[in-house]
């Protein structure tokens, strides 16, 4: 099957095929608005927040700590929040075991 791209495009002749594009559109049309210019990542600004685990003392008060994946990886100290669920989606993405080619 070819690609898209290679596909020629139909042109909408009939008023159906209008009122269904306008339809999914949810009658917008024209150009879409510009990207965000926010960075997809920022830093947390949590003094402490990431840093490893080495002693039973959080680095700051409300800290939660992470055990890194089962292969090994250090356990660090998080903010609670956005943070914390970011380092635990992480470590069980890397507790996944790899494939024989390399791939996870």
């Amino acid at each position: 099957m070819p690609s898209r791209r290679v596909r020629p495009r139909l042109p909408e002749v009939s008023e159906n095929q209008r009122k269904a594009r306008l339809a999914w559109n949810q009658g917008l049309t024209g150009s879409s608005r510009p990207a965000d210019e926010r960075p997809a990542f920022e830093p947390c600004p949590a003094d402490g927040c990431g840093t490893p685990v080495v002693g039973r003392r959080a680095p700051a008060a409300g800290m939660v700590q992470v055990r890194g994946a089962a292969d090994g990886a250090a356990a660090h100290w998080y903010c609670p929040g956005r943070c914390a669920a970011i380092a635990r989606a992480r470590a069980e993405l890397r507790a996944i075991p790899m494939r024989p080619g390399g791939e996870r």
